[in-house]
């Protein structure tokens, strides 16, 4: 049975006063930790970067919102059944075309039954494994996490042994011991509630281990069905993965195997000299591995935004010589726990960057080819003619997809998100790092949940000098560019 498939695209004539049809967009999102309902985060996702948006949709697209028919008028979107995600409970949400002549297509990855299912053992021993450090070993950002941790579990202990003691000596009253176990089963209770549900999920993917390696597995399986699919439907010509908390860890790792399998490859000078001049301005910041740390900052980061665009373009149309193309433009990640990487998904920073080194992990720019002269192109071979055939490292996914990272750092433990944090020192100054400071009901208390909450306010923070601060929706909808900014189409325009 075909799939559905988005509307092909469509020219309307000169007087009609629309913008001409253009080939469709998806965004993806991938949710975070937790016990999520199917389809909510993707629900209020779209609410938030399209729904509400009323510069991207035309007068005649306008609807009143059924869940507040006295309010402001929405963008209309339809939810629409779709075979792509392998699941009844998944549908995506689609749009009408936009004021650019563009639909877009929301889907959301949806995980969180397949680590369903951690027991306290798991994440007792997930929990030892990160308190089992030298403090050498952890990373600044990451002491207020660490502190935290070690005092609870401390306190669990020590409450333990005393009741032990107390017990075996016949210190402890009928009524004490009730106390005591009361307290107990509250304890066991916050676990399973609370600890199981979240933290429990991370535990059951965040490392590589006998334990996890099957649920690994069956995460990213599910999320490479749906982005090949999506890569291979001539109705898409741009993908948008967006990502949340623990999500990000795995759309990251999706990242990095979908490039292995369609990154660029048997490029000839002469028939690809367009891609390989992307190639060679990519080339211009990459970075070298064997560096004790990256740079601050990129002398042109504009520049190789944009150049990181011109890539994509160049790589996500197929034809003979290169069936697979490219397609995911940008990669947002939204509170994500990746700034602890060497703390989480390695021991330490310094296992973290051999890792990078060894391409293990991508970089945002690209490691380069010592051996080659400072490109991410390699010669793979020889056309059946005899030309020279090169291809790009399986390390260099952000050649061609543009990474924006929004967080909110906070000032401690109980405000703003200590989960999120910058990019740089771990993946390079190619990231593009947003502050924004969240505020919901409970004011500045645990924001993690609240980048896309129509209700909470947010602001950025260290804006650029004679620029108003943006609104973290206005961030949020920037990052993922629903109008493209740097199409030479949009760009003609502006």
């Amino acid at each position: 049975m075909s799939e559905p498939v988005a509307s092909p695209a469509k020219t309307t004539s000169p007087g009609s006063g629309k913008a001409p049809r253009k080939p469709s967009q998806a965004v993806v999102i991938v949710h975070g930790m937790g016990e999520q309902r199917p389809m909510d985060t993707l629900r209020g996702f779209v609410q938030a970067v399209w729904s509400h948006d009323p510069a991207r949709a035309p007068f005649y697209a306008r609807v009143v919102d059924p869940a507040d028919p006295a309010g402001e008028k929405i963008n209309q979107s339809w939810i629409t059944p779709d075979s792509r995600t392998n699941s009844h409970e998944l549908r995506r949400i689609t749009t009408p075309y936009d004021v650019d002549g563009r639909r877009t297509d929301f889907y959301e990855l949806y995980w969180a039954d397949i680590t369903q299912g951690t027991t306290r053992g798991r994440l007792a021993a997930w929990v030892t494994n990160l308190l089992w450090r030298k403090p050498a070993d952890i990373p600044r950002d990451a002491r207020g996490l660490y502190v935290v941790t070690l005092l609870a579990v401390i306190a669990v202990l020590c409450a333990a042994l005393v009741l032990a003691t107390s017990a075996s000596q016949g210190y402890i009253s009928w009524t004490t011991g009730m106390l005591v176990t009361i307290l107990a089963s509250f304890v066991i209770w916050l676990v399973d509630r609370f600890g199981l549900p979240y933290f429990g999920d991370v535990a059951a993917y965040v490392r590589a281990e006998a334990a996890t390696v099957e649920k690994r597995a069956l995460v990213r399986d599910r999320g490479l069905v749906l982005l090949k699919r999506l890569m291979m439907d001539d109705s898409y010509d741009r993908i948008v993965l967006v990502s949340h908390s623990l999500g990000s860890i795995i759309a990251y790792d999706l990242l990095q195997i979908l490039w292995a399998d369609f990154r660029p490859r048997k490029l000839e000078a002469v028939r690809d000299r367009a891609r390989l001049k992307a190639i060679r301005a990519i080339d211009k910041a990459t970075l070298n591995a064997e560096g004790s740390a990256w740079p601050d900052r990129l002398d042109d980061f504009s520049g190789f935004r944009r150049a990181q665009w011109e890539l994509y373009r160049q790589l996500r149309t197929r034809d003979a010589e290169h069936p697979l193309p490219w397609k995911i433009s940008d990669f947002v990640t939204l509170g994500s726990p990746l700034t602890h990487s060497e703390f989480l998904v390695t021991y330490n920073l310094a296992e973290f960057r051999r890792g990078i080194a060894e391409r293990l992990f991508s970089a945002c720019p690209p490691i380069a080819e010592a051996a080659a002269g400072g490109t991410i192109l390699y010669q793979e071979g020889r056309s059946r003619s005899g030309k020279p055939q090169r291809a790009v490292h399986h390390g260099a996914v952000f050649a061609a997809t543009r990474w924006t990272n929004i967080f909110d750092k906070g000032n401690g433990w109980l405000t703003g998100d200590p989960i999120s944090g910058p990019m740089a020192e771990n993946f390079g100054p190619g990231v593009e790092n947003i502050q924004v400071e969240l505020r919901g009901s409970l004011g500045r208390t645990f924001t993690h949940t609240l980048y896309w909450s129509m209700t909470a306010g947010g602001v950025e923070v260290n804006a650029p000098i004679d620029t108003p601060p943006r609104s973290h929706l206005a961030v949020l909808r920037d990052a993922i560019d629903l109008g493209r900014k740097l199409e030479p189409s949009q760009a003609a325009q502006a």
